[in-house]
């Protein structure tokens, strides 16, 4: 027989659990209704969707297919909105308005990598800098982009292309589905970077610590934020730390070496160089010790300038691959010229040829105008801010240039990949120059952008000299975000080998 006193408790347990519910429930449909009309208040009369999942907005959908997610987005318009776990954010896919937010770039509007960037990469990381201190670090850095220093690079550059693509030629022999591209590619520029930063002072050892560090810390950057031992943010911040540390021994053996007016041999090096000279200089006018001139400091920039050059050359010269396999007749073009300016293949490139390659030049540009490796960059609104001259974004508001867009703006048929509107007749890139935005604008605009457009020409000046064909791959035309852009099969090619 069931005590009464049981089923009393039974009844009022039932009870005190569906009234918990509902309150839990009404709670968050009043929350979500909230939600829904800040964001109506925020967004004004811009498009974007109707109504936005509670809370999460649209981020499963940014994570499962990101490309359909951001391309969708710039469908909207000009400007759009969207939100994602709680940030408003307003893309805007025109390029005046794409370069204005650029160029305003600053403390009260600042550049946002990622939510694990700051842990990762410290909040002096150059892309956080802005105002006096960013500037004043910008003019330092100057003499490592000189022509000189571009010269000495270039030669490093090609040894390591000319290298990796033997090992490419060898590999194809040896294999029977192919070789992707993606993963060979990021190992050329890892090592190319390492010789061309901080070279003569790398043991074989030091490079593949710095390798499975870097991984670790590009796994960290778009990891979960959380961070305790084990997890992939963790690994990060460990491997960040564990690059410094090497970074600072090398940037002090490069100033013993320099203080004794040794010739520059590496990106450090030049960099060593104008820097004893400011220390010099402030100690005769009795100024204080010029800000980033520390080993430690001077190690933190370097970690920066690592970062910022791997993953876009490896988008690059992937779709360099990937575009010239598509359009063999473009191939052809670029092989006759270097044929014309260079009939023994095996003559080094130097920065006095590079101008002539006018052709190259061409593919190079219209490759970075229609694949920009990064498509959006981030910018947070700590003010409002005048988006447009009918739209104002609200404090908060996460300003999304949509560099992909702007690429596209004003140029005919965009969507193609054409070379000759860069030529002498044409000169889309003179008429067209402000909605170019690849490398940015304004004070954030890329410092290494000659050294970037220089390995792509030197790239694909040595690959116009191999056979290659593109694997037939269901998905090998479509692109994916990792975080910059690649075709999805990570471009396979069914061979590679030398042509002559």
């Amino acid at each position: 027989m069931i005590s009464p006193l049981l089923t009393g408790l039974d009844v009022i347990n039932s009870w005190t659990m569906s009234v918990w519910l509902s309150i839990i429930v009404f709670g968050l449909t009043v929350a979500y209704i909230h939600e829904q009309f800040v964001y109506m208040s925020k967004r004004g009369s811009l498009p974007g969707p109707i109504l936005t999942v509670p809370f999460i907005g649209s981020i499963i959908q940014m994570i499962q297919a990101p490309y359909d997610f951001w391309h969708g987005q710039m469908e909207y318009g000009k400007l759009s909105w969207n939100s994602i776990i709680g940030r408003f954010f307003v893309l805007i896919a025109d390029s005046e308005n794409s370069r204005r937010i650029f160029e305003r770039c600053s403390s009260e509007m600042p550049l946002v990598l990622h939510p694990n960037a700051t842990r990762l990469l410290g909040h002096d990381n150059i892309a956080f800098m802005n105002g006096d201190v960013h500037k004043k670090l910008r003019i330092a850095l100057l003499p490592l982009f000189t022509t000189k220093a571009l010269s000495i690079y270039l030669h490093i550059q090609e040894k390591a292309i000319r290298d990796h693509m033997n090992k490419w030629i060898e590999m194809s022999k040896a294999s029977n589905n192919g070789i992707e591209m993606r993963p060979l590619i990021y190992d050329l520029n890892m090592n190319t970077s390492l010789s061309v930063f901080i070279g003569p002072y790398i043991t074989d050892e030091a490079r593949e610590r710095f390798k499975n560090d870097y991984t670790n810390l590009t796994r960290g950057m778009f990891a979960p934020p959380i961070y305790f031992p084990g997890t992939q943010l963790y690994k990060g911040v460990r491997a960040a730390e564990s690059i410094r540390r090497s970074l600072q021994s090398i940037v002090t053996k490069s100033k013993h070496r320099m203080s004794m007016e040794q010739e520059p041999d590496c990106l450090i090096d030049f960099w060593v160089v104008s820097t004893l000279k400011s220390i010099q200089e402030a100690k005769q006018n009795n100024q204080p010790r010029p800000l980033h001139s520390t080993d430690e400091e001077m190690a933190k920039i370097a970690l920066d300038f690592l970062f910022a050059a791997q993953d876009a050359s490896t988008s690059s010269l992937t779709f360099a691959v990937h575009e010239l396999c598509k359009h063999p007749d473009i191939l052809e073009k670029v092989r006759a010229e270097q044929k014309a300016l260079r009939p023994d293949p095996s003559v080094p490139i130097t920065t006095e040829l590079l101008p002539q390659m006018k052709y190259t030049w061409q593919v190079m540009k219209e490759l970075l105008r229609l694949r920009p490796p990064a498509t959006i960059a981030l910018h947070l609104a700590k003010k409002p801010v005048q988006v447009s001259e009918d739209y104002t974004a609200p404090i908060g508001t996460i300003v999304i240039p949509s560099i992909w867009s702007s690429n596209r703006v004003g140029f005919p048929d965009p969507e193609k990949f054409d070379p000759d509107r860069f030529n002498e007749e044409r000169k889309e890139h003179i008429k067209f120059d402000r909605n170019f935005l690849t490398f940015g604008a304004g004070p954030h605009l890329c410092l290494g952008q000659r050294y970037a457009m220089n390995h792509i020409m030197l790239f694909m000046s040595l690959l116009s000299g191999m056979d290659f064909e593109r694997a037939d791959r269901p998905n090998k035309d479509k692109i994916i975000y990792l975080p910059t852009i690649y075709p999805a099969d990570g471009c396979v090619l069914s061979y590679f080998k030398p042509s002559y």
